[in-house]
């Protein structure tokens, strides 16, 4: 991803395309209450600032608004700039399904699915963790133990999304997964062993579609050439998570409140697709 948005006109170009296609959604309308000083385009345009420059707290990228694109944008308070970031995030949710939905449209025959856990503290910190104990939970992976949730994704081989789901720890990648398939017709979904279903093949070949799974080693079936070429294409969505956890700061234990959590995670995912699509 190149620095697009390091300039003022950039910034103009891309606040203009936002505003456009928050009309196309018809979500140009302002939260209820009193006028805000930005407005949902302006707060998508600063969204995508912060991950194209990798900030990963709102006090840093104020900072950084305030120094670098004082004359773009009329900034509220610190305090007040945070809560709006976090009341847009409700928003900025559903262009996110609008993007995920071309997306979806425009993708090629061959789709990767796969989750990866989104801890929301240290493991050592489980026990006096407070703020995300309605929605995280306790759950393993091939690397361990963590506590939080899980983000199931489903992507093309050019690493666009075009679905997601955030679960808790504890929900079985198989479930999301027959939720999925629900959306595909005419399709190779790769996936790792932890989806090995005869139920999901049999939903998938219902709608014309091929769920290709890595073997397990216990299993008497021997994989094809062309299996074998297929599977390889999975650690393409392994890089999708590399992204948005190291590049983009999806992981993070500094949020106060739930709503803070949950807004940080659908900015990072937005500034994912964003980026994507005019890199």
């Amino acid at each position: 991803m190149s620095n697009s948005l390091s300039n003022p006109s950039s910034i103009t170009s891309t606040f203009t395309i936002l505003d456009d296609f928050n009309a196309l959604l018809q979500m140009n309308k302002q939260l209820s209450g009193r006028k805000p000083t930005l407005s949902l385009s302006e707060a998508a345009t600063i969204s995508l600032i912060r991950s194209e420059y990798g900030i990963r707290t709102w006090k840093g990228l104020y900072k950084l608004l305030k120094s670098r694109f004082k004359s773009e944008f009329k900034l509220p308070t610190y305090k007040n700039f945070v809560v709006l970031m976090n009341q847009y995030a409700k928003l900025i949710l559903i262009m996110i399904n609008a993007l995920l939905q071309v997306n979806l449209k425009q993708a090629g025959v061959i789709k990767l699915v796969d989750s990866t856990p989104i801890p929301v503290c240290k493991n050592y910190r489980i026990k006096k963790h407070k703020t995300m104990r309605r929605l995280a939970s306790r759950s393993k992976t091939s690397l361990g133990w963590f506590y939080g949730l899980k983000l199931h994704a489903l992507t093309d081989i050019f690493g666009n999304l075009l679905a997601i789901r955030f679960t808790t720890g504890r929900v079985g990648d198989r479930v999301v997964l027959d939720a999925f398939l629900d959306k595909l017709y005419h399709s190779i979904v790769i996936a790792d062993a932890g989806y090995i279903s005869k139920k999901l093949e049999r939903k998938a070949a219902k709608k014309g579609s091929l769920l290709l799974t890595c073997l397990r080693k216990s299993s008497l079936r021997l994989a094809s050439f062309l299996d074998i070429c297929l599977l390889n294409l999975r650690p393409r969505i392994e890089t999708l998570f590399s992204i948005l956890k190291e590049r983009l700061g999806l992981i993070t234990s500094l949020p106060r409140s739930v709503d803070g959590y949950l807004s940080h995670y659908i900015h990072t995912i937005f500034g994912y697709l964003m980026l994507k699509s005019i890199s």
